[in-house]
């Protein structure tokens, strides 16, 4: 499953990342996927392009398991 998301606070985005348990794959436009749950070099790139971006990160998202979709559809729609 995936969705597209513009994150405006990374620090709650990345605690509803870190409590999934499957892999959270970010899609970057070359093709490439790279799992950021619990994964501290991942998210440390993820707060470079954040801050870059003046607080807000697009990103495309892929998951391999369906709770850990609707964990983050869930923080999405309370956190807007």
């Amino acid at each position: 499953m995936m969705i597209k998301v513009k994150i405006l606070n990374l620090k709650n985005f990345l605690k509803a990342v870190n409590q999934c348990s499957g892999r959270v794959l970010v899609l970057s436009p070359d093709g490439t996927k790279t799992d950021i749950n619990g994964r501290f070099t991942a998210q440390c790139r993820l707060r470079d392009q954040y801050e870059e971006n003046r607080k807000c990160l697009p990103l495309t998202l892929d998951f391999d398991r369906t709770e850990d979709y609707l964990r983050i559809v869930s923080y999405y729609a309370g956190d807007c």
